[in-house]
């Protein structure tokens, strides 16, 4: 899992449009390595410029086919930045949280400015409960950053991402989405078992990513959007019930736990 170029280029943005002033704490879901497309940007020195680093740390490019085994560990360019970096992962000095399944201990909720996903929540099955942890992390006012395949990019991962999915992910829960971006990176061969089954489909699809940042407006629980009809209800429709819904469980009234799509947590 790795930042580059294009992930640099959006932080720039982010920070150019006051999105990111005053944010000191960042968490990585899955601990990043720098990719060589980072370290050798154009827009590198603008970054360093813009989040104000008098002493831009040394990276050295180490090929592609290096990555996994010599990439620097993306924290000293966190720390550049001016920013305190914590990941999620299941090694190394990670914080150790299970997407799947887990939970995020109190002393972390709402303990950070900006939340990257840039590569790893396609590797989990339980999506419900990996963007509840996201939501969770987060403060009020901070931003969730993700960088995931939304089309080719086969056996990559469990699930692909849709634009939709990301649109309603803000509908339901309140999010400003501040874009929702695509990045097209050219044909890539569909593996050998896939292309004897399907010997008439082609040998190539195009591998795409999806690039999103929302803000989190609202303390209040995370809901697992649904598809369904012309698509997810207006934001402050979402809102007015959730608070509706809350007032009525502190109550204790029978009934308060009726049925409606999407879970809340």
């Amino acid at each position: 899992m790795g930042l580059g170029n294009v992930f640099l280029n959006d932080l720039i943005e982010l920070k150019q449009k006051g999105a990111l002033d005053g944010s000191t704490r960042v968490m990585e879901i899955g601990a990043q390595q720098i990719s060589d497309s980072l370290m050798i940007a154009p827009g590198l020195p603008e970054a360093y410029r813009l989040f104000g680093c008098a002493s831009p740390p040394v990276l050295t490019p180490v090929g592609t086919e290096n990555f996994t085994k010599s990439a620097p560990s993306s924290a000293p360019f966190w720390s550049a930045l001016g920013f305190v970096r914590s990941a999620i992962d299941v090694e190394g000095d990670a914080i150790r949280i299970d997407l799947n399944r887990g939970k995020v201990p109190r002393r972390l909720r709402g303990a950070f400015d900006l939340v990257v996903n840039a590569g790893t929540t396609e590797h989990v099955a339980n999506q419900m409960n990996a963007f509840r942890i996201i939501h969770h992390l987060v403060r009020v006012g901070g931003i969730m950053y993700h960088e995931l395949p939304a089309g080719g990019l086969i056996d990559h991962g469990l699930v692909g991402y849709q634009p939709k999915f990301f649109n309603m992910l803000a509908n339901f829960n309140g999010y400003e989405a501040l874009y929702i971006r695509f990045t097209a990176w050219g044909p890539a061969k569909i593996p050998e078992y896939l292309r004897k089954q399907n010997p008439v489909g082609g040998d190539t699809v195009i591998d795409c990513s999806i690039r999103v940042a929302l803000r989190k407006l609202h303390h209040l629980p995370f809901v697992c959007p649904f598809d369904a009809g012309d698509g997810a209800p207006q934001p402050w429709l979402t809102i007015l019930h959730r608070t509706l819904k809350n007032l009525s469980l502190r109550k204790s009234r029978p009934g308060a736990e009726a049925f409606r799509p999407g879970a809340s947590g």
